[in-house]
């Protein structure tokens, strides 16, 4: 995470020419996201992804249903987790790629890297609901391996139902969120902090 991002349009073959004709590329105040406002920014994901799991995870006993919805809330997860440490300020439907994708450059932005678990969990998701949206099957088995690599009792865990796969999916969901969470305050709270400490 940064203390500020940039903001404005992308590049443009335009804006490379303009460089050659000016000698040199200026962003100003006016093109960053910083302090206040940075924050606010930042509340607004955080506040967002606190409570997305109680406004869109169904009451559903269909068990395709809720990986489908749970997986549009991790893409979502994603997308904000991406927002809140790129160097570029993005808005959500600027982030045009493929799940895995966003997947990949959460990762290299820092996702999973204190928690195994999240990611292979998102990744694990993703597989399977591309095996319900594209096909007549799914995996229960590796489903309850992604469940069970997320219980607190990782050898005794079992499921018999999809009801209770359910309850366990949006566990999960909520932890994931709340995780994501966790780490945009602290990273930011850190780098309030150091902004401090050059200050004084």
């Amino acid at each position: 995470m940064y203390k500020f991002q940039f903001r404005g349009p992308k590049p443009s073959f335009q804006s490379a020419v303009q460089y050659h004709k000016q000698g040199y590329s200026y962003y100003g105040a006016e093109g960053r996201l910083e302090g206040n406002e940075r924050r606010a920014e930042l509340e607004k994901i955080c506040e967002d992804l606190d409570t997305i799991v109680m406004r869109e995870f169904p009451r559903t006993q269909n068990l395709e249903y809720a990986i489908l919805k749970a997986h549009l809330i991790l893409e979502h997860v994603l997308v904000q987790y991406i927002r809140s440490f790129a160097y570029t300020a993005v808005e959500s439907h600027d982030v045009k790629f493929p799940f895995s994708q966003k997947l990949e450059v959460a990762h290299l932005l820092g996702f999973g890297r204190f928690d195994p678990l999240s990611y292979a969990t998102v990744e694990r998701l993703n597989k399977i609901r591309n095996q319900v949206a594209h096909t007549f099957s799914m995996d229960k088995k590796g489903f309850d391996e992604m469940l069970r690599i997320n219980a607190e009792d990782y050898d005794s865990f079992a499921v018999s139902t999809d009801r209770e796969r359910i309850t366990y999916l949006r566990s999960i969901t909520r932890g994931i969120c709340a995780f994501t969470v966790g780490l945009i305050v602290g990273a930011h709270t850190f780098l309030e902090g150091e902004a401090a400490d050059e200050q004084a």
